[in-house]
């Protein structure tokens, strides 16, 4: 009957050597997470800024629009 390891030291070697390739397989899955996860998070404070500055454009195109209302009011109110 022969015994179930027939070389310890191959056997190590291939422990050791798929050990490794979960540790590089982990790391990669790691490091692509905080990748998509840094570039997600600066995609979202980019629309973020562009809508916050569209915000602002649109007050004050509304506000110009209500000053122009009130100026308008008033010359109807002095011409009747």
């Amino acid at each position: 009957m022969e015994p179930a390891v027939t070389n310890p030291i191959d056997m190590g070697k291939s422990i050791a050597d798929f050990g490794f390739v979960i540790m590089a397989a982990a790391s990669y899955l790691v490091s692509s997470a905080i990748i998509i996860f840094v570039f997600v998070k600066w995609f979202i404070r980019m629309i973020d800024t562009i809508n916050e500055r569209d915000r602002q454009a649109i007050n004050e195109i509304i506000q110009l629009v209500r000053d122009l209302h009130g100026m308008i009011k008033t010359i109807c109110d002095e011409l009747n």
